[in-house]
């Protein structure tokens, strides 16, 4: 065999004499790598093939390695024990959330799995032992860790949930002189009975692997990959939007990155809620879906490769906003809840050095510093990178609207896309996009409010136009689903009335609206026909994450409205359109279960 799988087992990599420094994988030749896509990575057979050898080891580690991923993977959560030197003020994750640390805190946490990875991935290309040898070892200088793009078209026609993630518990690496088939370190990760005892919370202390949607709550549950699968895709035009939103109408660092609720503001939307739609949906009452537990799933570190990704486009766009002083909702491991955070303050548990100087968020702004960057940026001018990101995103957004035919082409089947004009998903279809709207047009989005503890546990919120199955275990696949929300509650906790913390998130409409009005449905034209239009066929629904229904009146402070917003088309292909005041259109959902009332605050 040209490598041997099984060669250090323990993957241990060499450990500094203090603190662990967090500096990110070495730049060679001083041309920065880019993280890629996971699909673009995989074209790239040296490469790939070290990920998964890499990653492999990487979990076997010993778990007493402050860099194991065990370790590195429960800084996030459970099990609450310190790391790196860092102590706990109280029994949390050292994560933030709900907070306008998320984006910046999230950043050196995944440099830290990379920089381990990255290391091990050397190792790895050093133990070939046949003429591909140096190869290996040239790609494996530029390696960093992969993203996996859920918002994007799928170019090839493959799942958007790409198959090596959710295919098989096993996987084969070819290689030029032999395959080896391996765990796949992409599907699970398994825990050892010693890190099960100290996960109190079942049934994570029954469950010998990670697992997303899983068969039932109980010790023999199974992953439910293909539900998985068509729950990401049902609601993929939804997170195309909501980021190409979030780049257009959200130029404040502070409305852009935290879910927290700022009364008055009917900006509702945030990269954490866009964040949490993907962590529900995969993990639907399994890890993903859990703050406690959501960082041992290995989908989690592709996940936030691309939300950093997204936080990074964001900021080559709006360089003159970043955190400001605001306080704490809920706190963390190291941050009392109501302590007031700034650009300065230690994103604990990451040190900067080896002397136990901590990373914070003006220290990590530059991505460069730690050694990446992304293809959308690099290099790029501000009209460039909209250029780039209209060529991936404008079709699944709102200002853009699809022709459908059964057709033998070879062009995605974008199933999200066809929900609402009842088409099924099985025949082939193409896409061809109409022009988008030129001049003025309207943006219409509903905008979701509720307690953050108010189920004591994570759960969903559908959003519906036109009628749906009674059964609420389709509801995040329904045809006429225009996204599924999801709230992430940690374990730990409980409902407060008295300090409740209201999160928002928000589900854009006027792609779907564009398709009923291009089936005959409503004039898009006329406001308040599109105001009626709404009234009566918007529905919204909760559940929780073993799919069974909460009705609508009993979930604490839960108020769905809806917004809409004036918008300048954009002429050129690199540029963006221009977004008017939004303004709340009291009267849609008022008088039915959690609707806005006319008194209600914004």
């Amino acid at each position: 065999a040209p490598v041997n799988v099984d060669q250090d087992t323990q993957g241990k990599v060499r450990r500094q004499a203090n603190s662990f420094a967090i500096t990110g994988a070495p730049v060679i030749n001083a041309q920065i790598p880019q993280r890629l896509e996971i699909r673009q990575l995989r074209k790239n057979q040296p490469q790939w093939n070290l990920y998964l050898l890499a990653l492999n080891r990487f979990q076997r580690m010993d778990h007493s390695d402050v860099r194991s991923y065990y370790q590195l993977s429960g800084i996030h959560g459970r099990p609450f024990t310190e790391w790196d030197g860092v102590p706990l003020i109280q029994d949390m994750g050292y994560c933030s959330h709900t907070s306008n640390l998320f984006a910046t805190w999230h950043r050196p946490y995944v440099v830290a799995f990379e920089q381990v990875l990255y290391e091990i991935v050397q190792e790895v290309a050093t133990s070939i032992v046949d003429d591909t040898r140096e190869e290996y070892k040239a790609a494996a200088l530029t390696f960093r860790h992969p993203y996996w793009d859920w918002a994007a078209p799928v170019s090839d026609g493959g799942p958007i949930l790409p198959a090596p993630i959710s295919g098989s518990a096993s996987i084969v690496i070819r290689l030029p002189n032999g395959s080896s088939t391996i765990d796949n370190p992409l599907y699970q990760y398994r825990f050892t009975t010693s890190d099960l005892s100290s996960f109190p919370d079942s049934p994570f202390n029954e469950w010998k692997e990670t697992l997303r949607y899983p068969s039932a709550q109980t010790a023999t549950a199974s992953s439910q990959n293909k539900l998985v699968g068509e729950q990401i895709t049902q609601s993929q035009d939804s997170y195309a939007q909501r980021f190409m939103n979030l780049l257009q109408a959200y130029p404040r660092f502070a409305n852009f990155s935290s879910s927290a609720w700022t009364p008055n503001s009917p900006g509702y939307d945030s990269l954490e809620s866009l964040h949490n739609q993907i962590h529900g949906l995969i993990g639907n009452g399994g890890h993903m879906a859990i703050i406690d537990y959501a960082g041992f799933d290995p989908l989690f570190w592709l996940h936030h490769a691309n939300v950093d990704r997204l936080l990074a486009i964001w900021q080559a766009l709006h360089p003159n906003s970043y955190v400001e002083p605001s306080n704490e909702p809920i706190g963390s491991a190291v941050i009392a809840q109501s302590a007031r955070t700034d650009v300065n303050t230690p994103l604990k548990p990451f040190h900067s050095d080896s002397n136990g100087d901590f990373w914070t968020s003006a220290t990590v702004a530059n991505i460069t510093s730690f050694g990446y960057s992304y293809p959308e940026i690099q290099g790029k001018s501000v009209s460039q990178i909209k250029a780039a990101v209209n060529a991936l995103y404008a079709s699944s957004s709102g200002v853009t609207i699809t022709r459908r035919r059964d057709v033998q082409g070879q062009n995605d089947p974008n199933v999200a896309s066809l929900v609402a004009a009842g088409l099924s998903s099985e025949a082939p279809v193409e896409l061809l996009p109409s022009p988008p709207a030129t001049g003025n047009y309207t943006e219409w989005l509903t905008n979701i409010r509720v307690a953050k503890d108010a189920m004591e546990q994570s759960f969903f919120i559908h959003i519906f136009l036109g009628d749906f199955d009674p059964d609420p275990k389709t509801w995040s696949i329904d045809r006429n689903l225009v996204g599924t929300h999801a709230i992430m509650t940690p374990y730990v906790m409980k409902r407060d009335p008295l300090q409740s913390t209201i999160v928002t998130g928000q589900i854009p409409l006027t792609r779907t609206l564009r398709a009923h009005e291009q089936n005959a449905l409503l004039d898009m034209k006329d406001a308040g026909k599109t105001t009626e239009y709404l009234t009566r066929h918007l529905h919204w629904r909760v559940t929780t994450m073993d799919d069974k229904e909460v009705p609508r009146d009993k979930v604490p402070d839960l108020k769905i409205s809806v917004v809409a917003a004036n918008v300048q088309a954009a002429d050129t292909d690199d540029a963006f359109p221009v977004w008017g005041e939004l303004k709340v259109q009291r009267g849609i959902t008022e008088g039915r279960p959690a609707g806005l009332g006319n008194d209600d605050p914004e």
